[in-house]
């Protein structure tokens, strides 16, 4: 569904990635993994249009959309949740969710039902401030928010990142059960074990190059050959 081959990208007078090949097929769940400042939120932003690419291919679906900008990207169904969250803390959690929605038009009820039955706690509190709300539960939102946009694709930066323990395995629930719907995702996490109970697959990514791969379908390597993989 997604294959990007030989993307260069960054910021202005620095270079982030250099050359990264990746592909994320129909239902799959794919991992990013690395040190920090290998490049790993880069990717997902190149991906989703708030970084231009200074060279390579980004297809979805077939199309060509490297360079198009964010809102484009995200009609053609490639949604992120990033590592920062982004709501407007001041509405409420239900505005929030509609916002979502923004260009889906009249299916928007239909979508709201959807999210509160796989998010019962945002259904109990759809009329409360997002800012009176824990980590966990604005994480909620915005994965909330997220699937309100019907993505075919969704990019996730850091998951459970900065949550307590109880709500990680409530997050990771959540994922593994948008993965059981067929939702195609990337995932940044640092949580390595979260990672592999999900993933089909992972990749390793070392100073903006993917240094290497691994289908967990065939066989899970140990979180202790990972962590030395990515920081060694």
């Amino acid at each position: 569904m997604l294959v990007a081959r030989a993307v260069e990208a960054g910021y202005p007078g620095k270079q982030i990635l250099f050359g990264v090949d990746l592909h994320v097929a129909r239902s799959e769940v794919v991992a990013l993994l690395g040190a920090n400042g290998s490049g790993k939120s880069t990717v997902l932003n190149t991906l989703s249009g708030f970084v231009r690419p200074q060279a390579g291919s980004i297809a979805f679906d077939g199309e060509e959309i490297a360079g198009r900008p964010p809102h484009l990207v995200f009609r053609r169904g490639i949604i992120q949740v990033s590592q920062a969250r982004d709501l407007f803390t001041d509405m409420s959690v239900e505005d929030n969710l509609r916002l979502g929605a923004w260009v889906r038009g009249g299916a928007v009820a239909e979508l709201l039902d959807s999210v509160y039955r796989s998010f019962p706690r945002l259904a109990e509190r759809r009329r409360q401030q997002v800012r009176l709300m824990s980590g966990g539960e604005q994480q909620m939102v915005a994965l909330g928010r997220a699937l309100m946009g019907s993505p075919k694709l969704l990019l996730l930066d850091e998951p459970s990142g900065g949550l307590a323990p109880a709500f990680v395995n409530e997050i990771a629930a959540i994922i593994k059960a948008l993965k059981a719907r067929g939702i195609a995702m990337m995932m940044i996490e640092q949580n390595i074990k979260l990672a592999l109970s999900i993933a089909d697959r992972f990749l390793i990514l070392r100073n903006g190059r993917v240094s290497e791969h691994h289908d967990t379908r065939a066989g899970r390597a140990s979180e202790e050959e990972i962590v030395r993989s990515i920081y060694l």
